[in-house]
């Protein structure tokens, strides 16, 4: 993208980013759509705001325009608030462990070192789970604007090529877990779109997506659908292919044939 772009629109690029004032943002979308600025609003979509950003996909899905929506299903963050973990709070519940007891044992035998100990332990190792899980928290990224997107594109990948190509590069390429399996599924779970990768030979592409999917159903499917073409895959060498078939295949039967292959 030439950069000095940036300064031609920024009139439009304000608006976008921040959603305000809501009586700027319809023009500011409309005049880059009609431009056809289609890599500027792929790069806006990153940071804007969820409401334009949601709007924009709207317009696009509506003009069957996908390159910018793969671009953001594959790279948008969410942009959330967690709460604050605060420095030496281990420290803190041990204390507050020992205040307990040390009331308690007023007037009495003090508590055992190795007794302290063990209790010293415990209140750490709870809070390094709970830090481990916050931080677990924060590190997963389930953004609204990219399941929409992902969710509108499966709606319309069994009868339009474009879609599905659009969610086989999300589910290769997203930058979040959560974000290709969801893709990989829309995809294992139509049955036109599996045919359509078959019969075109991008059977790399579509062993990668049954293992995005984490799901032994849906590979199995998969490789029912390239056991129908065994004697193309054979004569092809698709060795990959054929292992697949011998890894997933529902039927022992078949299985056993596609294994058999690969070692002939």
């Amino acid at each position: 993208m030439d950069v000095r772009k940036l300064i031609e629109l920024g009139r439009d690029v304000q608006p976008l980013v921040e959603g305000v004032p809501p009586w700027r943002v319809d023009p500011a979308v409309n005049d880059l759509i009609e431009r056809q600025e289609w890599e500027v609003l792929s790069v806006l979509m990153l940071s804007c705001a969820e409401a334009t950003a949601r709007q924009i996909i709207a317009r696009l899905l509506d003009l069957r325009v996908y390159e910018p929506l793969t671009v953001v299903a594959c790279l948008r963050r969410h942009i959330r608030s967690q709460p604050v973990v605060v420095a030496g709070s281990r420290g803190q519940a041990s204390a507050r462990i020992f205040r307990d007891i040390d009331a308690e044992s007023e007037g009495k035998a003090s508590v055992p070192d190795f007794i302290r100990e063990e209790i010293v332990d415990m209140a750490e190792s709870a809070a390094r789970t709970r830090d481990a899980q916050m931080m677990r928290g924060d590190s997963l990224d389930r953004s609204p604007v990219r399941e929409f997107i992902i969710n509108r594109l499966g709606e319309r990948a069994s009868v339009e090529v474009a879609a599905m190509d659009a969610l086989v590069i999300v589910a290769l390429a997203a930058g979040w877990e959560e974000t290709r399996r969801l893709a990989a599924m829309k995809i294992g779970n139509s049955p036109q779109s599996v045919k359509r990768l078959v019969t075109s030979g991008r059977t790399d592409e579509l062993m990668k997506v049954a293992r995005e999917t984490q799901l032994a159903a849906i590979m199995g499917k998969m490789a029912e659908a390239l056991a129908e073409d065994i004697d193309g895959l054979r004569q092809r060498g698709d060795e990959a292919a054929l292992a697949f078939i011998g890894e997933n295949h529902p039927d022992e039967a078949v299985k056993a044939a596609a294994k058999g292959l690969t070692e002939g």
